[in-house]
């Protein structure tokens, strides 16, 4: 592992990061705080969560394959070596994520996010109680707002690792298969000369 390869980790996890911050962000504004009613900001959430995932892939494509182009003019692509970059890329991202997250939590102040979600399961519980449904069936809603509001608010240190786990996990389903078809296609290529 030489320079080059931690600056290409560093660069592009730092844009993967503030790209996947910037969702995040705006994923818990939309349900803590907008004025969207609950089922709007929903298939907001929805549309929002299927674009990120979409654009979250096309970047590790994209920073791989430049990579790989890196890698190329010195040596063989191989596949442990872009799936390593896959997973540091992705883990430096979900660092920033868990920064920008108690950034945000913490400018916004702690107990106002939490009643802002609170505020949420109200709305929802109210949804399913004009269904039909029996407020009796409704106690799991009552008991997770009894836990948020005993909740203490994260570390930034568990805030980190929640997201380095949740990214790397996320990072490394699709990058077992670009790393795959990228790493194909460059033995394809030296075979070919």
């Amino acid at each position: 592992m030489n320079k080059e390869f931690w600056s290409d980790v560093l660069r592009s996890g730092a844009i993967l990061g503030v790209v996947m911050s910037l969702s995040h962000i705006f994923e818990n504004y939309l349900l803590a705080f907008s004025d969207i009613d609950i089922l709007d900001a929903s298939i907001v959430y929805l549309v929002e969560f299927l674009i990120v995932c979409v654009v979250f892939i096309w970047l590790l494509v994209r920073f791989t394959r430049r990579r790989a182009n890196t890698l190329s003019q010195s040596g063989p692509v191989t596949y442990s070596h872009l799936l390593l970059f896959i997973l540091l890329t992705s883990m430096l991202a979900g660092v920033l994520v868990g920064v920008a997250d108690t950034i945000y939590v913490s400018i916004i102040g702690y107990d106002n996010y939490v009643l802002g979600f609170i505020d949420r399961i109200n709305q929802l519980k109210e949804i399913y109680i004009e269904s039909g449904v029996q407020p009796s069936e409704l106690v799991g809603f009552d008991n997770y707002t009894t836990q948020l509001r005993q909740m203490a608010q994260p570390s930034i240190m568990a805030a980190v690792f929640g997201q380095l786990y949740s990214y790397t996990f996320v990072g490394s389903i699709p990058g077992l298969i670009i790393a795959s078809v990228i790493s194909r296609r460059y033995r394809r290529m030296e075979l070919n000369k």
